[in-house]
């Protein structure tokens, strides 16, 4: 605009200074409907800068209401941010009261910022003001109607790390009514139903997670159901109806077939099945069942283990299925050596666990005791 203004004052001073200088200074004559006007050059441009000047100004005027808007717009968004910053910093000395009425402030803004509705939600949900959270997510879904999906997902994915399924359920089923076909919401309600262990609710709505979840994690669930069944003395046929084709190899949906013959005693056909398996996934779930058939002589199963660990050696899961089988045949020595050859690869509590009990047969108490501690610092 200064650029525009020292443009014109120029071209105004270069005009003036060739009227008065130059002894010709050129004519105009402009004829309209029978009306004519005639002027030097200097004082057409003149009167063109002017006309040019007069345009302006109304523009200017005819758009100075939105020019104000705008500028009390900025004014607020500006001071929404500064309120939101002084809350957030009010958060991380510990001052939670002051934190919320200044965030509160933010939102009373004429451009509130959806941080801040945001922020009020988490602190009403941390404070456990579930009344106070209600009301402020009403405010955000009306205030912003258009991203209500990401509100009502931000809502749902805070209750569950709250812990909160009831009410987090209530904010998927309403995202669910406005985006049926929303991955995001169907990730939703499978955490919320691997949470609550409703297994019914899984298996009725398993195709459906199928177009919006992982293979892995839906196996994962499957193998859940099937295992949660066997406990409960159910028949396994219902589930294994509803598998979705996507996943009926899958090595963990396997694991809890495997599991289901097992506890049928039906080892034979587990065996056949994880001796394929096995070398073809190497799945850490169908290696440790191994260890678990009784069918055919464990002598057997060993020599099995040992020629996979052969072309796997760095294996930690089948170091660990060799020292079980040793466990089971009293080779107590060599359930040791395959046991501490796992926890060098990969150690964990459970494992040191298991090795205090091999130490005690072999009566070395104070091993035993170093490997307990080894696990409860594991633990820690």
């Amino acid at each position: 605009m200064k650029i525009v203004a020292v443009i014109i004052l120029l071209i105004s001073i270069g005009v003036v200074s060739a009227n008065y200088f130059l002894e010709d200074n050129g004519y105009v004559l402009l004829e309209f409907i029978g009306y004519s006007i005639e002027t030097s050059v200097p004082v057409f441009v003149l009167g063109l800068l002017g006309l040019y000047i007069c345009l302006r100004i109304i523009g200017l005027v005819w758009n100075s209401p939105n020019l104000i808007k705008e500028k009390l717009s900025k004014r607020s968004v500006h001071r929404s941010n500064k309120l939101l910053n002084e809350g957030l910093l009010m958060l991380a000395k510990g001052e939670r009261l002051k934190a919320r009425k200044k965030i509160k402030s933010a939102v009373s803004n004429t451009e509130p910022l959806l941080q801040s509705f945001l922020l009020n939600i988490e602190l009403s949900e941390a404070t456990g003001d579930h009344a106070s959270r209600e009301e402020w997510v009403e405010k955000s879904l009306n205030a912003f109607p258009k991203i209500k999906p990401y509100v009502l997902s931000f809502v749902a994915t805070l209750l569950i790390n709250s812990k909160n399924y009831i009410d987090a359920k209530v904010y998927v089923d309403q995202l669910l009514e406005i985006s049926p076909t929303n991955p995001a919401a169907y990730q939703l309600l499978f955490a919320i139903l691997v949470a609550t262990k409703d297994y019914g609710l899984v298996l009725r709505k398993v195709f459906e997670f199928d177009k919006h979840l992982d293979e892995d994690s839906l196996a994962d669930m499957i193998l859940e159901v099937i295992r949660d069944a066997l406990r409960n003395n159910k028949p396994l046929e219902p589930i294994l109806e509803r598998i979705p084709k996507s996943i009926e190899k899958h090595p963990l949906v396997m694991t809890g077939k495997i599991e289901g013959w097992l506890n049928n005693e039906e080892h034979i056909k587990a065996e056949a099945a994880l001796r394929k398996l096995i070398p073809n996934t190497w799945s850490k779930a169908l290696i440790l069942l191994y260890a678990d058939l009784s069918n055919p002589s464990i002598n057997e199963l060993s020599n099995r283990i040992d020629k996979w660990l052969d072309n796997r050696p760095r294996d930690a899961n089948l170091w660990l299925t060799a020292s079980r089988l040793a466990q089971r045949d009293g080779l107590w020595s060599k359930a040791k050596q395959c046991l501490e050859r796992s926890i060098e690869l990969s150690h964990s509590a459970s494992k040191y666990t298991e090795l205090a009990l091999v130490l005690s047969e072999l009566g070395e108490k104070e091993e035993a005791l170093t490997a307990l501690k080894s696990a409860r610092e594991l633990d820690k």
